[in-house]
This record gives structure tokens, sequence and C-alpha cells, in this order.
């Protein structure tokens, strides 16, 4: 009877506990009675439990092997679900950090990590910003996801770019660590190595690169052991050239359209079309006139991640010049995930929406289940990021990066948003 006690007022304290509060920790606990969403499988282990020591998943077991002892701790959570931290891999957290201010991003990194997201790549921003949002992340000095972020390489015409100015204040666009301009004189190991000396968890290829720069900053990066995420076209370099080189990801579901230079006549048709009554009629007209079958197959060999973006696609539909992006990037995720693509969840919207409305798009309008939407915004993110060795995926080993819920998420994308608790790195978080 005392045992039982004490585990009711262990669920109470955290269920119960304030928003002024909302992390506790046991160095050693047991959650117990779980069914596991097991995205490596893809099958749910019903009536399991997890035990989590120092910050990391020490095993998994059926509850009926499991035997209860005075050392660790046991919550019970019987009948609720529990899926991988879920991971946005792309967010944009200081592009412009004076304008933005450091507390409205960790007042937005609070509420994300709340919802379920334990982790997050940012696909560019100023460095010096990053680089002390990851450190207090990671450490929990600020309530808020792991946060992995890149160095942006591109061609020397990018950096007129305004962004590029407001991301290097106090310094040189194009001429800073993290956002390099490159060229073929360049000195890529110098310059690969300093991109890594800002902390940075991938190198991130923008625009203007030829194939050859492509080629050398990839060669270059995997001797120096950093990830190359990239644009899915880069104007210089084609999306097979990229896709090709070694890169971990590439993200924009649309630019494909850039692998023939043919295709630029049907964007200027597209961009002054005027939308009708058969709006989806049309548009699937015109995608037959496309062929990416080499580039997904291209993809499944190279194991290459397509960072879809549909969130971003979806928003430039109000652009009417801009509605193919959405429509013609829509059919490619769809016939690419068909075509056994992997897709990762990468929301791209300063943080307007978080990576559940990635999901739920990819199962409305892109024809994933539920529980392909988990796994793209779980495992395939975590390999777009170059972290499945660490988090992803409920495994013996890696990092306690949890999200519990109240109901079934692989039968209805929606139940994504009924949270219980939050672990990330091991600490618990009530997000109510």
């Amino acid at each position: 009877m005392k045992s039982r006690n004490i585990v009711k007022c262990i669920i109470i304290f955290i269920i119960g506990v304030s928003s002024a509060f909302a992390q506790f920790r046991f160095d050693n606990y047991a959650l117990c009675h779980l069914n596991i969403v097991d995205v490596n499988a893809k099958k749910i282990l019903e009536d399991y439990t997890i035990v989590i020591q120092n910050g990391k998943i020490q095993n998994i077991l059926p509850s009926k092997d499991y035997m209860p002892n005075d050392s660790v701790q046991s919550i019970v959570l019987r009948n609720k679900f529990v899926v991988p931290g879920l991971i946005d891999a792309h967010v944009h957290f200081a592009t412009d950090p004076t304008e933005e201010r450091r507390d409205n991003a960790e007042k937005v990194l609070r509420e994300m990590l709340l919802t379920g997201i334990t982790s997050v790549r940012d696909m560019a921003g100023d460095a010096r910003t990053l680089s002390s949002l990851s450190r207090d992340a990671l450490i929990g000095d600020i309530v808020a996801p792991n946060l992995y972020y890149s160095s942006l390489m591109a061609g020397k015409k990018f950096f007129s770019d305004p962004r590029t100015i407001a991301t290097t204040q106090g310094g040189v666009s194009g001429k800073m660590p993290y956002m390099k301009a490159i060229d073929s004189t360049s000195n890529m190991p110098l310059e690969v190595a300093q991109a890594t000396g800002t902390g940075a968890s991938g190198i991130k290829m923008y625009a203007n690169l030829s194939n050859n720069e492509v080629i050398k900053i990839v060669e270059e990066a995997k001797k120096q052991n950093i990830s190359v995420w990239s644009h899915a076209s880069l104007q210089l370099a084609k999306p097979s050239e990229i896709i090709a080189s070694g890169v971990l990801a590439v993200s924009h579901a649309n630019m494909w359209i850039y692998e023939n230079d043919k295709n630029e006549d049907l964007i200027k048709f597209w961009s002054n079309h005027k939308s009708g009554g058969e709006e989806n009629e049309f548009w699937d007209k015109e995608f037959e006139k496309l062929d990416f079958s080499e580039l997904y197959k291209l993809m499944v060999k190279y194991n290459v991640v397509l960072d879809a973006t549909i969130t971003v696609l979806k928003i430039q539909k109000k652009d009417p010049r801009r509605v193919w992006v959405y429509e013609i990037g829509k059919r490619i995720i769809q016939q690419a995930h068909k075509a056994s693509v992997l897709i990762d969840a990468g929301s791209d919207s300063d943080q307007e929406t978080f990576v559940q409305h990635e999901m739920k798009l990819l199962v409305n309008e892109c024809g994933f289940t539920p529980f392909e939407a988990i796994i793209s915004a779980t495992k395939y993110s975590a390999m777009a990021t170059g972290i499945f060795n660490q988090e992803g995926s409920i495994e013996i080993g890696k990092k306690a990066n949890l999200l519990f819920l109240n109901s079934d998420p692989t039968k209805h994308i929606n139940n994504i948003d009924e949270v219980l608790l939050v672990i990330k790195n091991g600490k618990l978080y009530n997000p109510k």
C-alpha cells in the first residue's frame, strides 16, 4: 500500500506541477504500462515499460517482465501512448536577433518544447545567438528543445540579400565564419574549419554554388566530420548533382523543378495562371508534363532525406504568382513518398506554426498515414539533422526525449496535440 501511495504522489506532483516550475527530474525512474509507438518496427508495443537513467533510455521491456525496486521511481501511465520527441527539421530563430529579440525566441522555444518538440534544426541565422540558445537549451538553463544549427555557405552574389546583412551585424556579410561567400578560389579546409568552429552541427549550402564547389564543400566536410545540408537547387548546381554529392538532406520539394532548364517556360506560364473552378484537374495535367523519376531513384540510392517543407509552400499560395510552388511541390511530395523517398517534417514557417502542423499537412494533403507522419517528424528528421544515433526513436542508449499522449496518434494525427507529458534529456515537463 505504501509503494502505491508513493507512485500516486509522484504522478500527482508531475501532472499538477505549476507552469512556473514546469520541469522535474529523477536520476533513475521507470515509465510503466505504456503503449510505445515504435518508428523502426512501424508498430505499437503494447503495455511496455521504459527505464530512464541519467537522461538516457536504459531499458525497454514488457511491463510483465519489469520488476520494480526501491532504487527506481515508478510512474504508471497506463493506456497512454509515447512517441519519440518530435523534431522540427527546419526552423529559423536568429535571422535578425536585434529585431526578433532573445526573449521572444525563448518564449517560442518554450512553447515548442511543451507541445512535444524536443529538438530543432535551425537552417541559418546568427550563430553567435544560436550558439548561446543551443548551450542554454542543452543544459536546461532555458526551457527549450535541443537546438542544432548551421553555418551557411553560398556564392558571393547571395550576400547582398538583406537577411544576410541582418544576420551578420557587427561583421561583414559573406565574411563571417557562419555566413561565408564561396567561390573557386576559396580555401575549403579553412572555410569548413571556421564553420565547424562556430559550434554548428552542419553546413547549409544555399545559393549560387556550382557543382564543383558543392563537391569540394562536401568532400572537406566529410574529412572534418560535419554534416552538409542544402537547398534542393543552388541555381548553378542542379538537384541531381546536389543529391549525388553526399549531402544528408535537401530542402524544399518545389525546387526540383529546376532540374531541367526547359521548365522555366512552365514556371512563367504557371505564374500567370488565373485560378478557376477546376484547379486540381489543371494542376494534375500540368504535373503530368514533368518527370522526377530519376531524382526519386537518386534520393533512394544515396539515402538523402527530402526536407519537403509543405507548410511554407502552402503559405506561398497567398501570392497568385506563387501558387505553383505549392501545387507542384505538393505533388512532388506525394509522388516522392510513393517512390520510398525519406521525407522529414520541417515547417520553415518562422514559427507561425510548429511541426505538428507540418505533420497534419503531410497526412491531409500529401497522402501520408498518421504513423508515416510521426516517422517523418522523428526518425527521418533525426536522420536529416545527423543525430539519429542519439535521437529520433525510442531505443536503449538514446537520449530520453519522449512525448506522452492521451490518445493513439497513429489512429488520427490530431491526437498528436493531446499532450500529457514531455521528457527532454531525461527531464520531465508538464505542458499544463
